[in-house]
Formats: structure tokens, sequence, C-alpha cells
């Protein structure tokens, strides 16, 4: 292979282009080896008969802080989702809006809540209070019980794919913070169109279909046989082929299925996510083309929705449970593609961002299950490195 890099970077997924990004315009030499075609790691998207069609329901969270630091939010070609949700009801979706955002819903929001509001518990409050590192879950306790079935807990079952809502509570402020402050938003093209933006300037770093197997005495070594000695090694990749490389075991994590339906008539009101109740084997629903019509190639015949879904029900179970929450019969919709995305999200146990003498990790497994988490990994990748460059030293001090 050719000359070794200063910098060499396992995995062009975000938290490896994060790295890259911040190696470049700290001209710092560099070099990303990507397994498969293309940047963007788990953010996928194929485009199948005039359909763009994301592997899984993921969307922009436009105020999420290391995005904004990485690009420039405001210049993405973005839809936005309409702010609020639609939350299952008996007879149809109740539709809860964020007021602020979308005026003359004041009346409506309030009605709404008051049907879900109860007196607060107080004594899920007072072990929340006294709770050294609270859970999502005791956070939701707290709520009333309505609000919590209805609202918290099947929000946070679509963002952390965990029924068991087993992450920090700071996790969810974080979270709603962004929801609160920005908005939701869907790429033109999709959601590999974020990635494929940060990769464009990178594109002549970048080597696609380069396998690293093997990381030894500061060696990178390829499927192919060739290897590179970089002074540092940055893995950005998940924990499945984190652990091969460093002869690590790692929790598992968490997968997460997805289907993706049309239908020949419009079923939402407003573009707005539906939240399914915990019961249900559905996430969510995301009315995709009502969003973003480039989904269907801007044809009003056609209606995209995608649903996010527990990975072990069957084809069967998810149509009669999508169906339900729609309002709808099953004949109204012609199922796409049923799939599930492996390794979707890191559970809650963090690995550490240093592994080994100038060997450092990038992934949102570091951090929290969030996309943001993955960028902010590999800033901070890249930063260690950018300081140690700086202080003329190849050798790793001890940073916080």
């Amino acid at each position: 292979m050719a000359e070794s890099p200063t910098v060499a970077i396992v995995g062009a997924g975000m938290a490896g282009l994060a790295a890259a990004h911040y190696l470049a315009i700290n001209h710092i030499d560099f070099e990303v080896y990507e397994t498969s075609d293309r940047p963007g790691g788990r953010v996928a998207t194929d485009h199948i008969d005039g359909l763009t069609l994301d592997r899984g329901f993921q969307i922009v969270l436009e105020d999420y802080p290391e995005l904004r630091r990485l690009v420039s939010v405001a210049e993405l070609p973005l839809h936005r989702l309409y702010p609020g949700v639609y939350l299952q009801h008996e007879e149809e979706p109740l539709l809860l809006s964020d007021p602020r955002r979308v005026p003359g819903t004041y009346r409506q929001t309030l009605a709404t809540l008051t049907g879900l509001m109860r007196l607060p518990n107080l004594r899920s409050a007072v072990h929340y209070l006294n709770t050294q590192h609270p859970t999502i879950a005791d956070l939701g306790e707290v709520l009333p019980l309505p609000l919590n079935e209805t609202v918290f807990a099947p929000l946070f079952r679509g963002v952390t794919l965990d029924s068991e809502l087993s992450g920090p509570a700071s996790f969810a402020f974080f979270i709603l913070r962004r929801f609160l402050n920005g908005y939701a938003s869907l790429p033109t093209e999709g959601m590999a169109q974020l990635p494929a933006i940060i990769a464009g300037p990178l594109r002549d770093h970048i080597h696609y279909h380069h396998k690293a197997i093997s990381v030894a005495s500061g060696q990178l070594i390829f499927d192919d046989g060739t290897t590179v000695t970089p002074d540092w090694i940055v893995l950005a990749v998940d924990a499945p082929a984190l652990g091969p490389l460093l002869d690590l075991h790692l929790p598992a994590m968490r997968s997460v299925g997805f289907l993706h339906t049309l239908s020949n008539r419009r079923l939402f009101g407003v573009p707005a996510v539906e939240l399914p109740t915990r019961g249900s084997p559905i996430y969510t629903i995301a009315p995709m083309s009502d969003i973003a019509p480039s989904y269907v190639n801007h044809n009003p015949e056609r209606h995209l929705i995608t649903a996010s879904c527990d990975p072990t029900a069957t084809p069967a179970e998810l149509r009669a449970a999508l169906a339900l929450a729609l309002n709808c019969s099953q004949e109204d919709l012609e199922f796409i593609e049923f799939g599930v995305v492996e390794a979707a999200l890191p559970r809650g146990a963090r690995t550490v961002a240093e592994v080994g003498q100038r060997v450092l990790l990038a992934g949102d497994h570091v951090g929290t299950p969030s996309l943001n988490s993955a960028i902010e990994s590999g800033r901070q990748a890249a930063e260690r490195i950018i300081r140690a460059v700086r202080r003329g030293t190849k050798e790793p001090g001890v940073d916080g």
C-alpha cells in the first residue's frame, strides 16, 4: 500500500467522517478506510422504482449541537416534519402540536393534554430525586400515567429501541430539548444524503472496499494482505466490527425492524410521526412522502409510509398492527419491504475512547445512542490527535 498516513481512520460512518473533517480543516494528514462502497455506515438509503427508502426510520434533528458544528444546517436540503406527534387513540389518532410553532393550536393542544394529565406520582418523584443515576423509565414514572403511556414511553421506545427505557434520564432531557428547540427533518434524497454531503470534500482520502481485519502494534492489516503503519489509528466502527479487531467482547447492540408501505390515499392530516401504544410491535409511523414528496419522485398518487418496529415480530403481525394504528384496512396498504437493521443502536454500556497507545475509538457506543454522539466522538478523537501533533509528540498524554 502507499505511504502510511499520519492518521488512519477505519470506518466512513458519521463518526469517521467527523474525525476526518476536523483533521482536514486542521491540516493533519489522514486516510479513511471503509469496508463498503459508500459513506454513512448505518445511515443508508436505497432508491428503488422511483421510491426513496431509508434503511430503517431515521431523522435529522436540526438542533443537534454536533451536527450544527459540522455542517451549516440551514444550507442542507431538508424537509421538516410537522412540530408535533399523533397519539394512538381509541377511534382515531390525536394530534399533539407545538403551539409555539403552529399558531392557532393552543386550544387543541390544551384539550389533548388535559385528557392525559393526572396528579403526578409523588412516590415515583421521591424515588427519582433520590436515585443517583435515574433512568428514562424512572423519569417517565414521575409523569401522570396516561401521559407516560401515551406520549413519553412510546417516544423514547422509538428513540432508543429499548422497551425497558433503561438509558439515563439525562439523555431523555437532551433529546426533548432538541425536539423543543429545533425541527426534525428528512433530506431530499434520503438520509444517506447527509453523510454523502460531509464526505464530498473528503472523497480523495476515502478508500472503499478496504476491510481492516487486525490492529497490532500500531499496524493496520487489511483483508487483501496490505498494511499501513500510521502514527494514530481511529477505529470508527460499530461494536460488532470492533470486537474482532481488538479481540474484545462488547455488549450486543439493539436491532430494529422496519417496513415500507404505499397507500393510494393520504392517511395523515399533517406530516407528523405517529406513536402507537407501548403494546404495539410498531414503534413509530412516518408519512415519508408527506414530509418529503421527493421520496415518491413527486408522484401525488403514491403515499409512502415507513414504520419502525419490533425486529422479532412477524410480517403478518406487523401488517395487522400497522393497519390498526392507521385506522385503515390492510387492503388499503401495499407492503413494499420488510427488513431488519442489525446492530442499529448501542446498548447503554459505554466503551472507552482510548484502547491503546495511539489507538482511539469513535462511534455512538462511546457516548449515547444518537447521531449527535457519533459525530461528537469523531470530533473528540480528532481533537485528541490535533493536540498531540501540536505539542510535537506522538506519545499519548492523559486527557479527560
